[in-house]
């Protein structure tokens, strides 16, 4: 009988254990979550230093946050710590191959550090799998800048510029199939990120023509 109470208390033991260990855990990934949300704030407002405080404090918290360690690496290429960010974009690659944003700011960092030959090997690979992403011609228009090669320059921002071309129509039928539900608030916002687009892409003049031919129709 006095081996069963025993055991009895411990397994009440070992649970209540349990119990604040995972009481702790949340309350520590919450905390991470909430620095993190406040390491993004200040990232958007430009303030580098204080983002790189938040962000350390998340990792100190939760050392498993990705999300925190790509947020950190940012912040230490624009407080001129390019070695270090190119350190946390590599780490960050290696676990998760399939992580597009780490694998640009990646190229980003080789770039400007002048290992050039490194950004075109992977430029060229980011391309073989995906001629998608404007972002990757625009970062190999800055490669060919800094090659003082003119004409692969041009080339590729032509082909950025198809690209966005392409998402600005999209955006322009979103508008269409939004107006035509009588969803005129979100329609405008499709307009809006196609205007944004049509600096870069599309000719203005022609899509304000298309944009009041929308309002116009579904007035």
């Amino acid at each position: 009988m006095k081996t069963e109470k025993i055991t009895g208390i411990i397994g009440l033991i070992l649970v209540f254990g349990l119990s604040l260990m995972s009481c702790d855990r949340t309350a520590r990934r919450m905390e991470a979550e909430s620095a993190y949300i406040a390491a993004i704030d200040a990232y958007q407002a430009e303030d580098f230093y204080n983002s790189l405080n938040l962000v350390k404090r998340t990792l100190e918290l939760d050392p498993h946050f990705y999300q925190a360690s790509f947020l950190k690496g940012k912040n230490l290429f624009f407080t001129d710590r390019m070695e270090e960010a190119k350190r946390i974009f590599s780490r960050l690659i290696s676990r998760y191959p399939a992580y597009t944003e780490a694998r640009i700011w990646y190229i980003r960092c080789l770039i400007l550090k002048g290992e050039y030959g490194a950004a075109q090997d992977m430029l060229d690979k980011e391309l073989s799998f995906n001629q998608t992403d404007w972002r990757i011609y625009s970062l190999y228009s800055l490669l060919a800048q800094r090659m003082n090669n003119y004409e692969k320059r041009l080339a590729m921002n032509r082909r950025a510029e198809a690209v966005l071309s392409g998402s600005a129509s999209v955006y322009i039928d979103m508008a269409f199939i939004w107006y035509s539900l009588g969803f005129n608030a979100r329609a405008q916002i499709y307009l809006e990120k196609a205007r944004h687009i049509s600096d870069s892409s599309v000719s203005f003049q022609v899509l304000e023509r298309i944009i009041s031919d929308i309002m116009e129709t579904h007035r």
